[in-house]
């Protein structure tokens, strides 16, 4: 009696403990992956400047998802310069969809460049009759720009994509990026205008074009730019689009004349600019003042420009994209996310604490449209370890 008496208690015991260990691990497992832990309340009011400029999976070399990277720059509202010394992860809150995004790693100031200054540019053109000399001017400028790289230190390559109603496909509207800049003259100095005859057109889905990568699965019915001819951005160099247009664009909800073409457009530009966002892309646009409504969010949530070709000359638009590319931000932020779900729109609010003030600013990335779940895992658990 005494035996089964013991017996019981110490199966009871190991029940407890048991429990007890069980309820520990999913405790942890939740803090990991459920973001098992107490919000940092936001900021009500920002007292620096605090800006995003550029937020990727797949930006730097960081193409091994759950990793992402983050471009900010803190300032003194007081004369603009950016507030230096914010070195360590605790001067930062990244908060991915309400999860703590954790181990938090921050390259400073001054170690912010292109991966030594790499850029792959697709300018993407408006070629509908209503550009006509605008057209004529913009690719001469656009030669004179491959010069200016030419005589730089970037390690450069630049392509193009055309478009009016629909994506052009045809001989001579379209460069892969090259390095070869005799090639890149010669081939955007032949475009013409032609066709489009009443507006909006098609520039979103042509930047989605632009940018879905080598047999993506994506919802553009022209597939990707990637996969057609036969190339891959670089891992280590900025991607920077440019898009020249004199015109809104097509939405699914208005989709015009696209419905000749294809099956209507694909993409908002909210969606367009989280795609951006997820793959590095920085888009700055051309446009005129009276479209920059239609604009500004393209242009500045990606973290790249608005220009006005009537108010600022086109060459000194094309040296301020220039400067722009040598660097992406003040502070790189890389940390994981612990969401490894495929193509997800995620939003991430990010902090800044320093002793001047603090700041938090939005933006938004899409996860990778395939996710290898093992090696989202096995990559997570290597930064964690960290």
């Amino acid at each position: 009696m005494r035996k089964r008496k013991l017996l019981t208690m110490i199966v009871l015991g190991l029940s407890t403990i048991f429990m007890v260990s069980c309820d520990l691990f999913t405790s942890t497992m939740d803090s990991l992956f459920s973001g098992g832990f107490i919000l940092p309340p936001t900021i009500s009011e920002n007292t620096i400047d605090f800006e995003i400029t550029g937020v990727g999976t797949g930006l730097r070399g960081y193409d091994n998802f759950p990793s992402i990277t983050l471009f900010v720059s803190p300032t003194n509202p007081e004369d603009d310069s950016v507030i230096s010394n914010l070195v360590e992860a605790d001067f930062f809150d990244v908060i991915d969809d309400n999860g703590e995004a954790r181990p938090i790693e921050i390259t400073p100031r001054g170690s912010v460049t292109t991966s030594n200054k790499m850029a792959d540019i697709v300018f993407v053109i408006d070629t509908t009759g209503s550009m006509g000399t605008y057209l004529t001017t913009m690719t001469n400028k656009a030669q004179d720009f491959a010069d200016t790289l030419a005589e730089s230190d970037i390690n450069y390559r630049l392509g193009f994509v055309t478009f009016g109603d629909d994506i052009r496909k045809d001989e001579g509207q379209r460069l892969a990026p090259t390095s070869d800049i005799e090639t890149f003259k010669t081939a955007v100095g032949a475009l013409s205008a032609f066709g489009g005859d009443d507006g909006p057109e098609n520039q979103i889905d042509a930047i989605d074009y632009a940018r879905a990568g080598a047999g993506e699965l994506t919802s553009n019915p022209a597939g990707s730019f990637q996969n057609d001819l036969s190339f891959l951005y670089r891992d280590a160099a900025a991607r920077i689009f440019i898009l020249i247009t004199d015109i809104d664009y097509h939405t699914p909800d208005n989709p015009g004349d696209v419905l000749y073409y294809y099956s209507g457009v694909s993409n908002t530009v909210s969606q367009e600019i989280a795609k951006l966002n997820s793959t590095g892309v920085s888009c700055y646009v051309v446009a005129p003042t009276s479209y920059a409504s239609d604009y500004e969010d393209l242009a500045e949530d990606t973290g790249a420009a608005l220009f006005d070709p009537g108010t600022e000359g086109f060459a000194d638009i094309l040296d301020t994209i220039g400067e722009a590319i040598t660097t992406r931000g003040d502070y790189m932020i890389t940390f994981m996310t612990n969401d490894f779900t495929p193509n997800k729109e995620h939003t991430l609010r990010v902090a800044v604490h320093t002793s001047l003030g603090d700041a938090e600013a939005e933006v938004n990335y899409t996860s990778p449209a395939v996710v290898n779940y093992d090696r989202a895992l096995e990559a997570f658990e290597e930064g964690l370890d960290k």
